[in-house]
């Protein structure tokens, strides 16, 4: 009698599973260290700070988010007062939620500054 090693269907896609996720994570460890170092390439250390023309992206995407939230809000009370002026029997509570929505994004310190 000669011992053999068998497995099943569910075993073997249990145990491709296994693999496949482990080279994902392998994967997915090099290529952090390699973001790592195309950042310290670029000039990024502990002591440099940021690096150039960040602050200038990130200041113009706040610009960009406040003038979004804006039309929001301005498509949100147009669409408010047509319910309200088609008798809508939910427009009070949607004016409601309208209302605290636009007050929760305007609270916000880092879009309202």
């Amino acid at each position: 009698m000669t011992n053999t090693l068998t497995i099943d269907g569910r075993a073997a896609d249990w145990l491709l599973s296994a693999a496949i996720a482990a080279a994902a994570l392998a994967g997915v460890m090099l290529w952090a260290g390699a973001a790592a170092h195309a950042l310290q390439a670029a000039g990024l250390t502990a002591k440099s700070g940021a690096i150039g023309g960040v602050d200038t992206f990130v200041a113009n995407l706040t610009d960009n988010v406040k003038w979004l939230v804006a039309t929001g809000i301005g498509l949100a009370v147009a669409i408010v007062g047509l319910l309200f002026m088609t008798g809508h029997s939910r427009a009070h509570d949607i004016a409601i939620k309208a209302g605290l929505g636009a007050a929760i994004i305007v609270g916000l310190g880092g879009i309202s500054k």
